[in-house]
């Protein structure tokens, strides 16, 4: 017969082994797990706009982008005008890539506010050449889409990591390279918002919500700059 005191050490040790066991399988499958829902979101999403666009009327004003555009209360903040959301949060160069037709071209707008590219920065990280060669790619289908049609593109905003962690790999600099690359892309026109947001070289603590996100007096900067051009 086993001593109690060996049997209660390899009970404890089994829980140990099994604790750390758990702990490795629930990190390895985390983003996998992250990724399935998130696409599970985005095919939602996009399932949603393709039938609000069956209600939708021509020659009206889109905005896309990712969770900051997703956020952006368009229908509050320009009441007179046929603006219609198409953000979705976590979104990507990627994501917007492969939603065009629900996001874009099934509204037939009169003019594109497109704003993406900063999560790529951190949920893919590829380099700035494949991020910025993703969002040319965009540009240029939404271009091509229809010769009538204004495109803009809103620059990628900056972000603050001194008040979370929230900002993950992204940083200014490389901010400020993509948004200099894609100024110059032909076809689109830039509203270089990312000045007015700054402070001490910085997203404006005044205007986020964890250095990331905006809050609603970062969105009024956004919309008295848009709202220029409708």
């Amino acid at each position: 017969m086993i001593p109690l005191e060996i049997f209660i050490i390899v009970v404890v040790l089994l829980l140990v082994v099994n604790y750390f066991i758990f702990q490795y399988g629930r990190k390895k499958g985390a983003d996998d797990f992250a990724n399935l829902c998130f696409i599970a979101g985005l095919m939602g999403k996009t399932e949603a706009f393709s039938r609000y666009n069956k209600y939708s009327e021509p020659g009206g004003i889109v905005f896309v982008g990712d969770s900051i555009t997703q956020d952006f209360n368009v229908y509050e903040y320009f009441p007179k005008y046929r603006v219609y959301n198409r953000g979705i949060g976590a979104d990507t160069s990627r994501g917007v890539l492969g939603r065009l037709n629900e996001s874009v071209f099934e509204l037939k707008p009169k003019k594109v506010f497109l704003n993406i590219g900063t999560n790529d920065l951190d949920l893919i990280d590829d380099g700035l050449d494949a991020i910025f060669s993703r969002i040319k790619e965009i540009i240029e289908k939404i271009s091509n889409s229809d010769k009538n049609l204004e495109l803009y593109f809103i620059s990628i905003y900056p972000v603050n990591p001194t008040i979370s962690n929230s900002v993950g790999k992204r940083n200014n600099e490389d901010i400020k390279e993509l948004n200099n690359r894609i100024s110059n892309i032909k076809g689109i026109k830039f509203l270089n918002i990312y000045d007015l947001l700054l402070k001490d070289g910085y997203l404006n603590p005044d205007y986020t919500l964890e250095g990331l996100h905006m809050n609603q007096n970062g969105y009024e900067i956004i919309k008295n700059e848009t709202i220029k051009h409708f």
